[in-house]
């Protein structure tokens, strides 16, 4: 008996031990930690993603202040490097507004398209050659306008830019023959390609970078390395990608800018040597060897900002005085240097606005008229 009850007995507290263990109200109690552990997990989560969001926000609104009141400080550093890397248009590489060309590697398509970025919105008229002007300017003009980006009149409207500005003070037909980007050396082949029989006056704009394409032009013996289309058609995707707003890009790309700029940004080694570039540019309009003539010249350098002097300008004047040794197409250079001030600039964009066409309009129609 004591055995039976014994095992009973023993039977009852392993019985009462296994009973234990399954509770049934065990597992109720660790979904309740774990469900609560869940909303916890999910609260902080929805937590971070407003936060980041409202972040994301105030960026955008910071990116659309006035940048009329632009300082050297960190945001403006900031966030003009983001503009230029991640927001701006860039005119020839926007298919509604751009195609390839074999030979100059693009060229504005014929037509009209929207150009905008932050400080402007315009709308580009272009002809069947590809350039930014009316149709009949193509027909003997007897001004004619070339550069690059600057010349084109990037970002103020078609009759703001310099060549409709000169022909309005000189009354005769101009032509705009400019491309974005372009070199002298392109600038030079495209004009080889229009009727320059009747222009008397040919107007070149010149930049810095000009100088890269002009060294390669003549190291290659007059010839253009330019794009493939493949090689193009990818540059504008990568700009379409660049420049496509996506939930969040402003905290990917800007916040890492501040330590960017906070560091002092990138340290550029390169070192400007106009007694080389203004010869270079001789040589690209010698070697350009262009159908027309005589023709009288008229240079001058677009600078980034207000307050800049041109030493390109001081080293052309130089080589264009008295017993110059011009191509013989050249009648006469002139070079001048249009004084700007802060107010004819797109603070971010560094393009000239419309006052700042009008100011060099102006000094190109007194060069004329001397």
């Amino acid at each position: 008996m004591s055995d039976r009850v014994d095992k009973l007995g023993c039977s009852r507290l392993h019985e009462g031990d296994w009973l234990r263990r399954v509770d049934p109200t065990q597992p109720i109690e660790t979904w309740r930690r774990g469900a609560q552990i869940a909303v916890l997990a999910a609260a902080s989560a929805a937590g971070v993603a407003i936060a980041l969001l409202a972040l994301e926000a105030v960026l955008a609104l910071a990116l659309r202040a006035d940048a009329r009141d632009l300082g050297i400080d960190l945001w403006t550093k900031a966030r003009r490097e983001y503009y230029m890397r991640f927001e701006r248009h860039i005119l020839q590489y926007l298919p509604e507004c751009a195609e390839f060309d074999p030979t100059l590697a693009y060229r504005l398509k014929p037509g009209r398209c929207r150009f905008h970025n932050r400080e402007y919105d315009v709308e580009i008229v272009v002809n069947s050659a590809g350039l930014r002007d009316r149709e009949e300017a193509l027909d003997r003009p007897r001004i004619v306008v070339t550069g690059d980006s600057f010349a084109v009149g990037w970002g103020v409207a078609q009759e703001e830019t310099l060549s409709a500005v000169l022909a309005g003070l000189t009354g005769e037909k101009t032509l705009n023959a400019a491309q974005p980007s372009y070199g002298t050396a392109r600038e030079m082949l495209l004009l080889r390609k229009l009727d320059l029989s009747a222009a008397h006056t040919l107007v070149i704009q010149y930049c810095e970078n000009d100088f890269i394409e002009n060294a390669r032009f003549l190291k290659r013996n007059g010839q253009l390395s330019t794009m493939a289309p493949d090689e193009y058609q990818a540059t504008v995707e990568q700009h379409l990608g660049d420049t496509r707003y996506y939930p969040g890009k402003h905290l990917r790309h800007l916040l890492p800018l501040f330590w960017w700029a906070a560091r002092g940004g990138d340290p550029t080694d390169y070192v400007r040597d106009c007694t080389i570039e203004a010869p270079t540019f001789v040589r690209v309009l010698d070697r350009a060897g262009l159908r027309a003539g005589p023709l009288r010249v008229i240079a001058f350098e677009a600078m980034y900002a207000a307050g800049q002097t041109s030493c390109f300008s001081r080293e052309l004047a130089k080589l264009a005085g008295p017993g110059a040794r011009l191509p013989r197409w050249i009648a006469e250079l002139r070079v001048i240097e249009p004084a700007l001030d802060a107010s004819d600039y797109y603070p971010l964009d560094e393009h000239l606005k419309a006052s700042g066409y009008r100011k060099i309009a102006r000094a190109i129609a007194g060069a004329m008229a001397d």
